[in-house]
């Protein structure tokens, strides 16, 4: 079977791969001062006359654009300042005079947010991946190097039944100099009960602990029923049986400090879902877990999965309930050209530190995406978040992906051996931070 590598290159625009402006990402409702900064020589600015019109996304037509005359300086760079109004992104298009007209010469495109979103971060992570520890196609430790190659921030592996091969890979690289934050997972899949679940970032293994008292985890389980007084159907003890044990699984995941994951409701396998959707619904509703798998690993023929996952999070949330959500790769392999890169979440948070990452989710500050090979790019979650999401796809993720990918690299020389890997490692440490430092300003400049 032929294999083909799955890194997709993002697609970069000439405003991001010869240009910058800086900041990006600014305060809504504030002054900012701006410098565009050609990084080859040939573009830099001559004498001229220039301007810059700033044009809100969200207030076309409304007159609320803006234009400003700048004059290039000695070092072939343009500096404006500018009063950002509402949290939307905005086209910047800088024109030259020419005569009697002012020409275009590039459109660049910066985002202004309200103070508590411009306090967080982006940052991208998968919370479902497979080796070949399970069922995967791939070590561990090449999983990983893969994922940080094409630009995730954060990962864990979730192998079935399977908490060690995370702590491997998170052992391992923890020893060097990587940005990139590695967690502890494993997919949770207790006797007689057909739901999945992720332990993404637990202290132990669920799994093992149910291996390892049995008796106590039926016993513990059998109490929880007692409780499942208004499930639809109270002779179908199958169901609440499975109830309960989700309900037991996701409280030991909480106990370990892990966020818990509702995993693919809408898996179709043989004649039919793999569990109810009377069950789906009450597990919804009840919301025992930390997040929905609302995007899931699915391959193409097998999409419709996913459409009524995000249909059933619009039911559920039209009745009052609102869902922390989560989007997922479910990913088997690295070089199959398929579900890799194509499923993730992105989380706007302080840091991607696991805590940090929780509380996002938690907050519904967190988005499912798909960037499926040869289809256009599909966000979901809250309509904010959702429409920042698609500014950082296009305009900030692909540089920060090819910072990913430099020290992605590196990680794969380690992993099979190479250690002339760690100098180089250890100089490229803290791009990806400096360069989001840079977008929203943080750097002088």
């Amino acid at each position: 079977m032929p294999e083909y590598y799955t890194a997709v290159k993002s697609s970069i625009k000439k405003s991001l791969s010869h240009y910058k402006i800086i900041p990006k990402i600014v305060r809504s409702d504030a002054r900012a001062d701006f410098r565009i900064i050609p990084l080859y020589e040939k573009l830099r600015f001559g004498a001229g006359d220039y301007t810059v019109t700033l044009h809100p996304v969200m207030q076309a037509n409304q007159g609320k654009e803006q234009t400003i005359s700048v004059s290039p300086e000695s070092d072939g760079t343009l500096r404006f300042s500018a009063d950002i109004g509402a949290e939307q992104e905005y086209n910047v298009y800088l024109r030259k005079s020419d005569g009697d007209k002012y020409v275009d010469i590039e459109i660049f495109n910066i985002y202004a947010l309200n103070d508590d979103l411009y306090s967080l971060r982006p940052y991208k992570g998968d919370m479902h991946v497979h080796t070949y520890c399970s069922d995967g196609r791939d070590d561990p430790l090449y999983v990983v190097s893969s994922y940080r190659r094409v630009g995730f921030d954060f990962l864990a592996l979730t192998d079935h039944r399977n908490y060690a091969p995370s702590v491997y890979a998170k052992d391992f690289y923890d020893k060097y100099n990587v940005d990139m934050a590695l967690y502890h997972g494993e997919e949770v899949h207790p006797p007689e009960n057909y739901v999945h679940m992720v332990n993404f970032g637990g202290s132990f293994s669920v799994n093992q602990l149910i291996a390892d008292n049995k008796e106590k985890y039926y016993a513990e389980v059998r109490e929880i029923m007692k409780t499942v007084t208004d499930y639809p159907d109270p002779t179908a003890e199958n169901e609440i049986y499975m109830y309960a044990s989700c309900k037991w699984v996701f409280e030991k995941i909480r106990e370990g400090g892990g966020i818990s994951i509702f995993c693919h409701p809408y898996w179709r396998v043989w004649n039919g879902y793999y569990i109810s959707d009377r069950l789906t619904d009450y597990i919804l509703k009840k919301k025992d877990f930390t997040a929905y798998e609302l995007i899931g690993g699915y391959r193409k023929h097998e999409l419709d999965s996913n459409e009524l996952q995000l249909a059933k999070y619009g039911d559920i949330r039209a009745q009052g309930y609102k869902l922390p959500i989560v989007g997922v790769s479910d990913s088997h392999g690295c070089d199959t050209n398929d579900l890799m890169n194509w499923f993730g979440t992105i989380v706007f948070a302080k840091s991607p530190a696991l805590d940090d990452i929780r509380q996002a989710i938690t907050e519904q500050k967190s988005v499912a995406f798909e960037t499926v090979k040869d289809e256009t790019p599909r966000i979901h979650g809250e309509f904010r978040y959702v429409a920042y999401a698609y500014y950082l796809l296009r305009e900030v993720f692909p540089i920060h992906d090819m910072y990913c990918s430099a020290e992605g690299a590196l990680m794969y020389r380690l992993s099979i051996g190479d250690k002339t890997a760690v100098p180089a490692l250890d100089a490229v440490k803290g791009t990806c931070g400096r360069y989001l430092d840079e977008i929203f300003g943080k750097t002088g400049f």
